[in-house]
């Protein structure tokens, strides 16, 4: 999926290590997991092998890939074309997927995966941006101890599932409709609303990150259950998405904002494979929605939003947007720069909502 629109992968931006592989051409080059998670694996690919040099097929690991046993590092030619892919173990195990609290439901511990403290009376369930098929959970930890500048001994934290990451092998062997995508929101929504009401029951403070996609669904989830949580941060995502935008990704149709932020470019989907044109719908299954409707009798004064000023992913936050926040209470906060410098303003933002 190109790099645009509602969506953004919330991931690490670290490299990955270097090229270590004599059986890969020199001119080639190891992109960043982060360049990587801005669009889907290619449908096919020539050259594909284990870290050992045995040759595979995309295939027989894309599979393995989706489920987090293989991780994916992907070699470029000079112009960015993919042209060999190298699958490495994945440092997270399978069973190691699930929120790791003690005498949780099992139904509960496999909506999403966990690390820090169990004990801790604070617990922080991030909803991951994308959206992507996979759950992330390295990355996670990573970005929330390195950028939130995260005591994992002091914080319970937890990556939640979205319903097209919970099973994703119904996003990727067919194309599903925008009715579908809605449902799958409301599904999403119910999620993150379970693992808040069962830490609410066991006496616990909640609060909800969401970043870009993952901010819709902070959104949906208010809309949807009402202002259930502690706390919130939210962060480069739009109230009420350009019109334009959501419904050409409805369809599945590739949408951009121009340079302005405001302005939009209508692509097409004629050469797309199936899951990037259902990871559009998905978008839009949470992107129609007017928020700024559907939130107007409700008290936001537990809620840090964050928005970048140059934001071309998801576009410009508009005065309204901007105005209505403020106006339910909300702590607005805008920082110079596009999509990705909200890296820059996490720590100052999760300090924020821990003061909830």
């Amino acid at each position: 999926m190109k790099t645009i629109t509602l969506v953004i992968c919330i991931c690490i931006s670290t490299l990955i290590h270097a090229q270590k592989y004599s059986f890969i051409p020199d001119s080639l080059k190891l992109i960043t997991m982060d360049k990587l998670m801005k669009k889907p694996l290619p449908t096919s690919l020539d050259l594909v092998y284990y870290e050992d040099g045995t040759k595979t097929t995309l295939k027989e690991v894309m599979p393995l890939v989706i489920q987090q046993k293989l991780q994916p590092h992907m070699f470029v030619d000079k112009d960015g074309n993919y042209i060999a892919l190298v699958v490495a173990k994945s440092k997270t195990k399978a069973e190691d997927i699930r929120i790791r609290y003690k005498n949780m439901p099992e139904s509960l511990q496999k909506l999403g995966y966990s690390f820090g403290n169990p004990n801790s009376n604070t617990v922080i369930i991030n909803t991951q941006g994308g959206p992507m098929i996979n759950l992330l959970t390295d990355s996670f930890k990573s970005i929330f101890k390195e950028a939130g500048d995260i005591n994992e001994d002091k914080y319970f934290l937890i990556n939640v599932h979205q319903a097209q990451t919970l099973k994703p092998e119904k996003f990727i062997m067919s194309e599903i409709s925008f009715e579908q995508a809605k449902a799958y929101s409301k599904e999403t929504s119910k999620m993150l609303y379970d693992l808040i009401s069962y830490f609410k029951s066991e006496n616990k403070k909640v609060y909800i990150v969401g970043i870009s996609f993952g901010s819709f669904v902070g959104e949906g989830l208010i809309a949807e259950y009402g202002n259930i949580a502690d706390g919130y941060l939210l962060a480069v995502g739009r109230l009420d998405m350009t019109e334009e935008i959501w419904k050409a990704y409805s369809k599945g149709i590739a949408a951009s904002f121009k340079e302005d932020a405001i302005n939009v470019v209508v692509g097409s989907r004629s050469d797309d494979e199936v899951t990037t044109v259902n990871i559009r719908k998905i978008a839009a299954g949470f992107g129609h929605n007017r928020y700024t409707k559907l939130l107007e009798n409700t008290d936001l004064s537990n809620l840090t939003y964050l928005y970048a000023k140059s934001d071309q992913n998801v576009g410009k936050l508009t005065d309204d947007e901007i105005k209505f926040l403020k106006s339910k209470g909300a702590n607005v906060i805008g920082f110079e720069g596009g999509h990705r410098s909200w890296t820059k303003h996490l720590k100052e933002g999760i300090d924020l909502l821990l003061k909830n």
